[in-house]
């Protein structure tokens, strides 16, 4: 979590009716003075909380916005959408006009109705603040009626007009107009709007001389690409553009978030609890929805009405819904087999049978993986559910089937590690733990294999549930028996010898078609995850004659592998061409596999729709990609990950925005954690003290910043393995040692502490700390648009990551520069301050190509967090400072 929002969570816990003051806070999370007092301040502006001025001055959380919160929260996929929606009501002195763009469905309303909910909260005005909302498509063939509708009729203006009638720009004055289905609106419309935007004032329809003003910030919507449905000039007039993805690519958590919604809407507005099957569940996540979150409304609100129709005209008690009683095409996301795993293994076990909906409760749909889960228990509670009710036998078998095949395919992939025998005692008797030792044993001497960890903790767990079930006399037949003999002949032979053994181990007579569960154990335990399994493709496809290619051939050699492909699009190419080229190139090389394409803008955004409806093939799509970006996309798609996963992690790879993130460089400070030099010695703490005393001796430090920390190299780890768990908790800067350990930290022995220039060299890196904790507070008064200790954070690892990737060497002075100018940039940019130009840009563009493509390609983190686009001009002068300072 975001210190912000530990704060703010501190905040809403502490603050009471009394409050609580920065001390108080600080305090409390051990956080320092000054960093919470940027955090609330910033809290503030956001209108997140709000502040009493006094000796001290308290600060109170604000609990109007919980709303917009929440949705934050369980919409992970939307929260930079939601940052750019609120930076857009925030922006000084009226706020930003905003358009939406999405497919059908996708929530561009619910969306418009949250941020006016927000603007509502943090304006914190008297006066009357209202939300308009017009579909410009509904009078889309009378221009002038649309006219009419949205400035105002001027008396006399045609026949009939026999008063003035207000146009909903005067209704909305002092709030918002949400125009939905925007690019509906005539271009004489667009321009019409053109003088209202700039300058506030409007005429009436059939008005020639007088014109009036209104202020309202301008909500727009639509499901074209606007580079395409709207004039060109209209769209530099709306400068936030806000893209929301479809329901395909939102997590499957937000699916189950927006699931528990609407099933809430509905038992509210019945009034009355309802009740849903496990395996509606399970549909309801799985099924393809293609028009999006306004068809899985849809869908839940039929099946409601559906049951609550039995529930009135048969008197029943309660209103449940079971998975028949659902439309035929959400009903067949039970035989999906993409991705249900996750889905199934995830959906809670907390509500038994069925998951109840009462209007106000939070329903968590979805946890973490449980320990494995009876193979009866998934046929007992799918057959159950089925058995009352009138369902095609066939059907049922399909749906056991696939449950069947879910539950074996779950242990074919996974990590050794030797089975604990000692934790399966907590769950599984004595008795029956020994026998399936001795039956594992034997299995692995008659299949001449090694069955993988997770395959034997499952066994060994089916063993028990098989145990229980003959001793209370209950029998399950196995219909697959016969097929399973005929494919797997050695595997069920095998499983026959294993229920001979654990017949005379327990004392109980096992019938045969458990043979036929146990071979599968043994089938899925063979198959290797290579042989089944169809490797996501990662395509790249960016503007420009070579940057596709150059990213794919860059990762490609980095990992050894020729995996990532490069499509390049001309600047003059047209859309319909490079989707044409792309369709011949999936056709021709019969791609079947799930796809991931990486793209930096424009239409190539919208491609995975179209590929997905035309060619039936299972793809996502990210924008502004870079080279980390194909780089950890290839990464986890060589290595067996799904589509969703690839695309979740490929997502989150700026650095930028992953304050935790698992390789951060080294001399990013957290105010969470103490700065250290470690002292290390092999055989004891002796020899580190001694190297710590001359280091304190040697060097000038502020112990508030830095610290020296002696440690032993006498651990049951490897020394390598306790520097990283000490970097969870520390910031190393360097490591002073008796012998030589593998390490990427600056490293020194022990007799270079008696060499000058070695002091020298540590006292630089202590010197370098010791500004980077301070130069946030130096910037802090000159910063007025962005947090000065953000943004000197996100500028070090910017300038880190042009230094690795460019290989070269800046000094600190050249970094400390940078660091200025950069910083100073970002908030002149978000401010609107004009720039200069590069002189001879051109030339110097071609002199370098390749590092001013390279450098392109590293700023789009942060012009994506600060929702900016740096200049060619400041690219060039960023690139002038960097290689004119090499070495």
């Amino acid at each position: 979590m975001r210190r912000i929002e530990l704060i703010l969570q501190e905040l809403e816990k502490s603050a009471g009716n009394t409050g609580l003051s920065t001390q108080e806070i600080a305090e409390s999370l051990g956080l320092t003075r000054a960093n919470v007092s940027s955090d609330l301040n910033q809290l503030v502006a956001e209108g997140r909380a709000t502040k009493e001025i006094g000796k001290p001055v308290l600060y109170f959380p604000l609990v109007k916005v919980a709303q917009l919160e929440k949705f934050s929260f369980d919409n992970p996929s939307l929260q930079m959408m939601i940052e750019q929606a609120r930076a857009a009501i925030l922006y000084p002195p009226k706020g930003l006009n905003m358009l939406f763009y999405g497919e059908t469905g996708v929530g561009k309303s619910m969306f418009a109705n949250l941020i006016y909910e927000y603007a509502c909260s943090v304006k914190k005005t008297t006066k009357h603040y209202p939300f308009i909302h017009f579909n410009c498509s509904d009078y889309a063939n009378n221009p002038q009626l649309l006219m009419g509708q949205l400035f105002g009729v001027a008396k006399n203006a045609y026949t009939g007009a026999t008063e003035e009638k207000k146009g909903l720009i005067e209704e909305a004055n002092g709030g918002m107009l949400f125009l939905d289905e925007i690019h509906r609106l005539p271009p004489e419309g667009q321009e019409m709007f053109f003088t209202f935007i700039d300058r506030g004032l409007y005429r009436r329809l059939g008005e020639s001389n007088s014109e009036s003003s209104a202020e309202v910030q301008i909500l727009a919507a639509t499901t074209e690409a606007p580079e395409s449905a709207l004039l060109k000039t209209f769209q530099r007039r709306i400068p936030m553009v806000i893209k929301i993805p479809n329901l395909l690519e939102r997590t499957i958590e937000e699916r189950a978030s927006l699931i528990t919604l609407f099933f809430n809407q509905e038992a509210d507005r019945l009034g009355i609890p309802i009740k849903v099957s496990q395996n509606s569940m399970r549909a309801l996540l799985s099924y393809n929805c293609p028009n999006n979150i306004g068809q899985l409304k849809n869908d839940i609100q039929l099946a409601c009405a559906k049951v609550y129709a039995d529930f009135i005209v048969a008197h029943k008690k309660e209103l449940i819904i079971h998975s028949p009683e659902l439309p035929t095409h959400v009903l067949n996301g039970l035989y999906l087999q993409v991705e249900t795993r996750d889905i199934w293994t995830k959906l809670s076990q907390l509500h038994g049978k069925y998951l109840t909906f009462n209007g106000t409760n939070k329903v968590k749909l979805l946890q973490e993986n449980k320990p494995v889960q009876s193979v009866y228990q998934l046929i007992d509670s799918t057959s159950q559910e089925m058995q009352h009710l009138e369902i095609n036998q066939e059907a049922l078998a399909k749906i056991i089937d696939t449950n069947i095949e879910e539950y074996f395919q779950q242990f074919s992939t996974v990590i050794d590690k030797p089975v604990d025998f000692q934790q399966l005692k907590n769950i599984v008797p004595v008795s029956v733990l020994e026998a399936s030792q001795l039956m594992l044993e034997l299995s692995e001497k008659l299949l001449k294999t090694k069955i993988s960890t997770k395959v034997k903790h499952a066994l060994v767990v089916h063993i028990y549930t098989t145990y229980t079930r003959v001793r209370s006399g209950e029998h399950l037949e196995n219909t697959k028996l016969a097929e399973i003999k005929k494919k797997h002949p050695e595997a069920f032979k095998v499983a026959l010898e294993c229920v001979v053994l654990l017949n005379a181990s327990l004392d109980i007579d096992i019938p045969m078609d458990e043979a036929g569960f146990i071979a599968m154990f043994f089938v899925y335990n063979e198959e290797e995850p290579s042989a089944k399994q169809k490797f996501v493709r990662v395509i790249i496809m960016t503007h420009g004659a070579s940057t596709a290619t150059s990213m794919s051939t860059l990762v490609n050699s980095l990992l050894g592998v020729q995996h990532a492909i490069g499509i390049n699009m001309q600047i003059d190419e047209s859309p319909a061409t490079v989707m044409a080229r792309l369709k011949t190139f999936l056709i021709e090389s019969n791609t079947k596999e799930d796809c991931l394409f990486l793209v930096d803008m424009g239409s190539l955004n919208n491609i995975s729709n179209e590929i997905q409806k035309e060619l039936a093939i299972r793809c996502r799509t990210l924008p502004l990609v870079s080279t980390l970006h194909v780089l950890e996309a290839t990464r986890k798609a060589v290595m067996g990950h799904s589509l969703d996963e690839i695309y979740r992690d490929t997502k989150q790879v700026s650095l930028y925005l992953q304050p935790y993130a698992e390789k951060e460089p080294s001399f990013i400070r957290h105010s969470e954690q103490k700065t250290v030099i470690l002292t290390i010695c092999l055989t004891g703490e002796g020899t580190a003290k001694l190297m710590k005393n001359i280091l304190e001796k040697k060097i000038q430090f502020q112990e508030d910043y830095i610290q020296i920390l002696p440690i032993t190299l006498l651990h049951a780890e490897s020394i390598e393995e306790h520097i990283k768990k000490l970097q969870q908790q520390y910031t190393i800067i360097c490591v002073v040692t008796s012998l030589t350990v593998e390490t990427d930290l600056p490293q020194f022995h022990l007799y270079d502490l008696f060499q000058t220039n070695t002091i020298a060299r540590i006292q630089e890196i202590v010197d370098i700390e010791l500004s980077y904790a301070t130069i946030g507070e130096t910037l802090k008064e000159d910063l007025k648009y962005v947090d000065s200790d953000t943004i000197v954070q996100d500028t070090k690892l910017f300038i880190q990551t042009v230094a690795d990737t460019m290989e070269i060497n800046l000094n600190v002075k050249v970094v400390f520069g940078s660091i200025f100018h950069i910083s100073c940039l970002i908030d002149r940019l978000i401010s609107g301050a004009a720039l200069e130009p590069f002189p001879e840009k051109t030339s110097f563009q071609t002199l370098y190509q390749q590092e001013y493509q390279t450098l392109q390609q590293l700023v789009k983190p942060l012009e994506e967090k600060y929702s900016i686009l740096i200049p060619e001009d400041e690219i060039c002068y960023l690139l002038s400072l960097f290689i004119h300072h090499n070495g």
